[in-house]
C-alpha cells in the first residue's frame, strides 16, 4: 500500500496516531493498576481481620498463660507453706528443729548420723539411720537416748547390735506426750 498523503500530511497523522496509542496505553496501564490496587487492598482488608483475629487469640493466650503461672505459683506458695507448718512448732509439742537438736547433742564418740525422718503423728516418730564405730559406742548412744525424758520410746531391731564393728544401724524413735 502505497502511501499518497503530502508529507505534512503524514506527519498530522503519525502525530495523531502516537497520541491515540499514548492514550490508549496509558488507560490500559490505569486499568491494570486499577486492578491491581484493587486487589490488593482486597487481601489487606481480610488480613487487617485477620490480624484482629490472630492478635485476640494472643491476648486470650497470654491471660491464659498467666492464669496458669499464677496458678501454679499459688500451688508452690501452698506447698511451701505447708511444709514450714510441718517444721514449726505445734502447740503444746517441741519443734522439729528443738527433737533433731537433741538426737544430735546425745551422740556419743564413734557414732555417725546419717538421715532422719520425721513422721507427725500424735507423739512424733523419728527414724533415725546412722553408723557407729563400734557396738558399745552405740549401746552407749541408745542409753542417752533413753535416758532424754523428751523420748518415750526408743526401738532398736537386734539387727543393729550383731556386728561388732562397723555397725550400720536404725532406730525409731517415739517422742513423750506434751505435758
Amino acid at each position: 500500500m502505497i502511501n499518497l498523503l503530502l508529507p505534512v500530511d503524514r506527519k498530522a497523522v503519525r502525530a495523531v496516531y502516537r497520541h491515540r496509542l499514548f492514550v490508549v496505553g496509558g488507560l490500559l496501564t490505569f486499568g491494570l493498576a486499577l486492578i491491581a490496587l484493587i486487589i490488593v487492598s482486597s487481601f489487606a482488608f481480610i488480613l487487617s481481620l485477620r490480624r484482629g483475629e490472630v492478635l485476640g487469640q494472643i491476648m486470650i493466650a497470654k491471660q491464659q498463660f498467666s492464669t496458669d503461672a499464677l496458678a501454679k505459683v499459688q500451688q508452690t506458695v501452698s506447698e511451701v507453706n505447708a511444709s514450714i507448718n510441718i517444721l514449726g512448732p505445734v502447740p503444746g509439742h517441741e519443734s522439729v528443729a528443738d527433737i533433731l537438736k537433741q538426737l544430735i547433742d546425745k551422740r556419743t564418740a564413734g557414732i555417725q548420723l546419717i538421715s532422719f525422718k520425721f513422721v507427725a503423728q500424735e507423739n512424733g516418730t523419728v527414724e533415725v539411720a546412722g553408723k557407729s564405730q563400734t557396738r558399745v559406742a552405740l549401746l552407749a548412744y541408745l542409753e542417752a537416748l533413753r535416758a532424754e525424758p523428751r523420748f518415750s520410746k526408743i526401738e532398736s531391731p537386734v539387727k543393729n547390735i550383731i556386728r561388732e564393728r562397723d555397725v550400720t544401724f536404725n532406730l525409731t524413735v517415739t517422742m513423750a506426750p506434751p505435758k
